[in-house]
């Protein structure tokens, strides 16, 4: 089928009709799916039952197949939806959704959507005490690996949920600049870091205290791979050397080195910890984050400009006040170089 010649309005109507098409030929397989019940020769035919016989005969998954066996059943009395599925006139999605509904809210279906369609059919839905407690506490669970980044995931009962996502989205809001575009997904894992954080800090103000995690360091590999390899969290994942150069910048994470002969070095942060009357002077100095055009008092943090890693000194003239978005995001994660306007402002740009 060559789709070129078709203008915008006829690649409309034929999405709409192959759509129709498979509502069609869903409806036939409702059909033979309710025949082929009624018989009960799916069991004689060694499945267990009419689920299993569907996905093997027509090569669904599972999941399409119980779908279509599903709906099947329920709308034996509901003639009208099968009617329609047959026409062309309603989508299967359509039906399956208007197969969960009660037959005296079915007919007021009509100008919804399916996203709407969906929110009706939850707002119908029976919800007893012992499902609620069948959900529990909800869970949550760590995909631990030795590559770069862990996934997780989990579930929460439904008001604890929404009290999750809107201390995440308040939070975003607060840590990222408003002229920042992200992806609503990436300003929700950046606050939930935000969050963790301050529930780590002893103090959330200003100055952040130590946080009880530590980074390994093999000299071994590190340092002739630039940091490329031989770095991890402990007992956790791998770090690159981005990361690295982010704990090396006066972190509050513990690094620990591991010499040529595998004994481990204590790198400490003596030699590269910023003293509290310098810290104190930066932050009164710069009064806020230096970034031009950034007012945000958040979290504030002192940086090395000139990197401690690569010979930067702790003094005045090398530190700078940076939020934390602008700190950990822009400058460690994202690279942006650090270019003086001024005594105590600063113009991120990216590197050439």
């Amino acid at each position: 089928m060559e789709l070129g010649d078709y203008s915008e309005d006829g690649l409309d109507q034929l999405l709409v009709r192959a759509e129709a098409e498979i509502g069609r030929w869903r409806s036939v397989q409702m059909a033979v799916v309710a025949e082929k019940r009624r018989r009960s020769s799916h069991l004689m035919d060694g499945f267990r039952s009419i689920v299993d016989w569907t996905a093997a005969r027509a090569d669904v998954s599972h999941e399409t197949a119980r779908a279509v066996c599903w709906t099947a059943s329920r709308l034996v009395d509901a003639p009208e939806v099968t009617v329609g599925l047959a026409s062309g006139d309603v989508s299967f999605d359509r039906a399956q959704l208007l197969a969960r509904l009660p037959d005296e809210v079915r007919p007021t279906h009509q100008g919804h959507d399916i996203g709407q369609l969906k929110r009706l059919v939850a707002h119908h839905k029976r919800l007893t005490r012992q499902r609620e407690r069948r959900s529990g506490n909800g869970f949550l669970n760590f995909g631990h690996s030795d590559e770069l980044a862990t996934s997780f995931w989990g579930e929460l009962p439904g008001l604890d949920a929404r009290i999750v996502e809107k201390a995440v989205d308040q939070r975003a809001d607060e840590v990222i600049p408003s002229g920042e575009r992200l992806a609503v997904a990436e300003r929700r894992a950046l606050a939930l870091v935000a969050i963790c954080q301050d529930s780590l800090d002893t103090d959330t103000g200003s100055e952040s205290s130590p946080v009880d995690l530590a980074v390994t360091v093999d000299a071994r590999t590190a340092t002739s791979t630039g940091g490329e390899t031989g770095v991890s969290v402990l007992a956790g994942p791998r770090m690159g050397p981005r990361a690295l150069e982010e704990i090396l910048c006066d972190s509050k994470i513990e690094l620990i080195g591991i010499t040529e002969n595998g004994k481990p070095l204590d790198m400490g942060r003596r030699s590269r910890t910023i003293p509290s009357k310098l810290r104190t002077f930066v932050l009164d100095r710069d009064g806020g984050c230096a970034v031009e055009g950034d007012n945000s008092r958040y979290r504030l943090e002192v940086h090395h400009i000139q990197p401690w890693s690569q010979g930067g000194t702790t003094s005045a003239d090398n530190l700078i006040t940076l939020c934390w978005y602008h700190h950990h995001v822009s400058v460690h994660r994202e690279g942006l170089q650090i270019e003086r306007i001024g005594t105590s402002r600063v113009r991120l740009k990216r590197p050439r």
